[in-house]
């Protein structure tokens, strides 16, 4: 019973996890269940892609898991299984269930509702979900009918039965059991997750450390920083009003003054009030704090430094494996543009793939740590959407705030985080390229020097077996180079935010305040800013 307590204990954990996520950022008032649901399982299945990378390395390393006390074997077979599933899964998820929950919230619209399903809202719904996967099937054709390797021209479709049946296999690929038609589809989607994994992961990577270590302002200190804002703020107000004489009460004609003035007034006068309506919030949760809670902060600082020292240490593991590998693909590989620069044996050392395969003596530490790995990079990938919100061509859509999200921005960001993780699986293969390959297996050389193993030692001994994840992603780089040429200059495009996040975050040592958001001054509520004087 132990492996599948084992299991059983992972999934409940991911799914709390998940969970977890969605609670601590969703909007209680505007949440409902099938929002919730697709959020959860869209984010478990996401990180449970990623977190099979171990068990398939392990599967090349070590050979098949057996257990004969409950009779299961994991094989090689059995794990390209388990991809096609989650991938198939994730596929139903990100193109299924989350566009009609995303939908279904926009048809109930927010505030109190009934938590039995509005059968209206739920038809409108599904009508919009099958438009929204009829669009994306036309893409998906479309897309598949001009992939390398589809030969048949789509003027077969007019000439007859015969013909349009062989435009059909020919199109999925039915040859080689659509495997190519399917490796097209998630290169597309992984396409998709590259562009987050340049912007949101690289983000993440580059500032959460600094966040950790620097931890935020407690509430005195950001009371005291709003302070000194509302003091300049009333200063100001008085220079204006010294402008203009006074009146018999002491007070100045609005009348008289400039329409330039008169809308600077009113904008400090909406600051102020925003500020003193964020200092009372301070003042209470101080309060309600007393001096427990500060002391318990106090007391777990070394812990939050040594975690921010970790993530300091596996952002820059990573970056600079990265960068490394870019750079010997670039300087090395044999075919260079025409195949994505792909490289048979490394000639660079790779800190990372030297960790790896050095923990791999020691199991099952490697496996252990890839995860650990996975996890950060996942995290970080959150942080950094959290941080920058939901953008399109720089526009913000949608802003991630605590307890204030809305379900359908939550539904926005576990898509992201989904085609962001199909893109680290991809980026596994840059940052550990012989360890993710092949594992700890090693073979003899050409030269005959053992050694572990690389493609051109399988090429040349057949002894080294290649692991699931990187035959899958080779298989498109060969078939599809283009994408393997645009994942190349999209890593040096991720080592470049990097690098630019980085140096700001060093450079800038102001931490982040206790309350991010402000409170917002209705119109009603503005009126003479007579508490200034």
């Amino acid at each position: 019973m132990y492996p599948w307590l084992l299991l059983g204990t992972a999934m409940v954990g991911l799914l709390l996890l998940s969970y977890i996520i969605y609670h601590y950022l969703a909007d209680p008032r505007e949440s409902y269940f099938v929002a919730m649901l697709a959020v959860v399982l869209s984010l478990t299945v996401s990180i449970l892609c990623v977190m099979v990378i171990p068990v398939d390395i392990y599967v090349i390393s070590q050979g098949s898991i057996r257990s004969e006390a409950l009779h299961v074997t994991i094989s090689q077979e059995q794990v390209r299984n388990a991809y096609l599933f989650l991938f198939a899964s994730l596929l139903f998820l990100a193109f299924g269930l989350v566009p009609h929950a995303y939908f279904y919230g926009e048809e109930r619209g927010g505030g109190d509702f009934d938590s039995k399903a509005d059968g209206r809202s739920c038809c409108s719904a599904l009508k919009s979900t099958l438009i929204f996967v009829a669009f994306v099937f036309c893409l998906v054709v479309a897309g598949l009918n001009f992939r390398p390797g589809h030969t048949e021209s789509m003027d077969g479709l007019l000439g007859g039965q015969e013909q349009a049946v062989r435009w059909v296999s020919d199109l999925l690929d039915a040859e080689h059991h659509g495997l190519n038609a399917i490796s097209f589809s998630i290169a597309c989607l992984t396409s998709l997750g590259v562009v987050g994994w340049v912007f949101y992961t690289a983000y993440g990577m580059a500032a959460m450390p600094f966040a950790w270590l620097r931890g935020r302002q407690s509430a005195q200190e950001q009371r005291q920083d709003l302070e000194v804002s509302i003091a300049s703020i009333r200063q100001q107000y008085r220079s204006i009003q010294e402008r203009y004489p006074p009146q018999e009460d002491g007070s100045v004609d609005l009348s008289r003054m400039k329409a330039a003035d008169r809308k600077e007034l009113n904008r400090l006068q909406r600051e102020h009030k925003n500020l003193m309506q964020h200092n009372y919030k301070l003042q209470e949760i101080e309060q309600q704090a007393g001096n427990v809670i500060p002391w318990l902060l106090q007391v777990f600082v070394p812990f939050r430094w040594a975690i921010g020292l970790a993530m300091l240490c596996m952002s820059l593991l990573v970056s600079a494996s990265l960068l490394l590998t870019l750079v010997d693909r670039l300087m090395h590989s044999d075919c260079g543009w025409a195949c994505g620069y792909t490289l048979k044996e490394r000639r660079i050392f790779n800190p990372a793939d030297e960790i790896f395969l050095l923990l791999s003596q020691v199991f099952p530490m490697d496996f252990v740590v890839l995860a650990l790995f996975v996890i950060y990079i996942f995290a970080a990938s959150v942080f950094g959407i959290i941080s920058l919100g939901i953008r399109f061509l720089c526009f913000n859509v949608y802003a991630l705030r605590v307890r204030k999200s809305t379900p359908q921005a939550l539904l926005v960001l576990c898509n992201v985080v989904s085609y962001i993780l199909l893109a680290l699986c991809m980026a596994l293969l840059t940052i550990a390229p012989d360890y993710t390959a092949f594992g700890s297996q090693a073979a003899q050389g050409p030269a005959g020097v053992a050694g572990h193993c690389s493609l051109e030692k399988r090429e040349a001994t057949k002894d080294c077996n290649v692991s699931v994840i990187s035959t899958f992603f080779t298989r498109i780089a060969i078939s599809t180079p283009a994408f393997s040429v645009g994942y190349f200059f999209a890593n040096w495009a991720f080592v470049a935010v990097f690098a630019a996040v980085f140096a700001r975050c060093l450079l800038n040592q102001q931490r982040e305040p206790y309350m991010d958001d402000m409170p917002e001054c209705e119109e009603e509520e503005l009126g003479l800013l007579s508490g200034f004087t």
